[in-house]
């Protein structure tokens, strides 16, 4: 999926929507935007929504092509098992989003654009041995 935007120059700040492919918003986690030059991330709200950037002047993305990568991850209470001491973490979007290579999503940034919204498909449950 390619959404182009459209605006003016300089370091611009992007906000939309994280939701199942059911429609439901990803609750936390966070949506990075890559080049191969520059990143930035925003931290995915409750209701979905994030913001990459903020009304810092430097702060944001320069305008090019990035791949989006989302981790929609929550701790949860308890323990890791394979891990003493380390929080438990549920993974709550499939694998392929949270890798730059697999992710479906690449952007042109060339102005600020709210209405970005990413589809994603929900983690399986892994069964217990």
């Amino acid at each position: 999926m390619l959404l182009i935007l459209s605006g003016c120059s300089g370091n611009v700040h992007q906000s939309g929507k994280v939701v199942f492919d059911d429609g439901s918003p990803v609750p936390c986690g966070d949506v990075c935007f890559l080049s191969e030059t520059y990143q930035a991330s925003g931290t995915i709200q409750p209701d979905g929504t994030f913001v990459i950037g903020s009304t810092q002047t430097k702060n944001g993305l320069k305008p090019g092509t990035y791949k989006v990568v989302i981790a929609g991850a929550q701790i949860v209470v308890g323990e890791d098992p394979r891990e003493k001491g380390a929080p438990l973490i549920e993974y709550l979007v499939d694998d392929k989003y949270t890798d730059p290579e697999q992710t479906p999503f690449t952007v042109e940034v060339k102005g600020r654009n709210s209405n970005l919204e990413f589809k994603v498909e929900k983690r399986q449950k892994s069964s217990p041995n």
